[in-house]
């Protein structure tokens, strides 16, 4: 805060004081008023839009089997199979 200035020491003369002449009046100073907590509306609640649950995707499983029967020579039966599991996502 500013440092206030100090008066002289020395006595000063005293103003002459004024007349009153006809004049009006002034208003007074209204009452300071003490500031009380205002009732303010409360906004509406808003909705919010409900978040959409991803449904679990099952993954699909192929499966693919493969039987071959040869006969590389005659009265011999050659018989080969393949099965094969694979996940698709």
């Amino acid at each position: 805060m500013a440092k206030r200035k100090k008066g002289s020491k020395i006595q000063k003369r005293a103003k002459p004081r004024r007349g009153n002449s006809a004049k009006r009046g002034k208003a007074r100073k209204a009452a300071q008023a003490k500031t009380l907590a205002k009732a303010k509306p409360k906004h509406a609640p808003v909705k919010k839009a409900a978040r959409k649950v991803k449904q679990p995707v099952a993954p699909v499983v192929e499966t693919v089997a493969v039987a071959a029967i040869e006969q590389p020579a005659p009265g011999v039966i050659a018989v080969t199979k393949v099965e094969e599991t694979r996940q698709v996502s």
